[in-house]
């Protein structure tokens, strides 16, 4: 993998974050803020949000909380795991 390639891949899971952040969110999604604020429900429904938009399972011992905090966490977060193939 070039290293365009890896930060198209990149921006591609960036702007998938944002999509499922902001369909989760709806209102409360404010991207002027760096921080994502969530209470312990919103935070629950964005990660069953990203499991399904990404295809993954994240685990219930996983740092919640920190991978949830902000679009940056969560990017960096799914940068990590493996990620099913995107249909071409």
């Amino acid at each position: 993998m070039s290293l365009k390639s890896a930060d198209n891949s990149g921006t591609r899971v960036r702007e998938r974050v944002v999509e499922t952040v902001q369909r989760v969110l709806g209102e409360d999604y404010r991207p002027q803020l760096r921080s994502l604020e969530l209470n312990s429900l919103k935070m629950l429904e964005l990660i069953v949000g990203l499991e399904e938009e990404f295809g993954i399972h994240i685990s219930e011992d996983a740092p919640l909380a920190n991978i949830t905090s902000s679009i940056d966490q969560i990017v960096e977060y799914m940068l990590t795991v493996k990620l099913p193939e995107e249909p071409c």
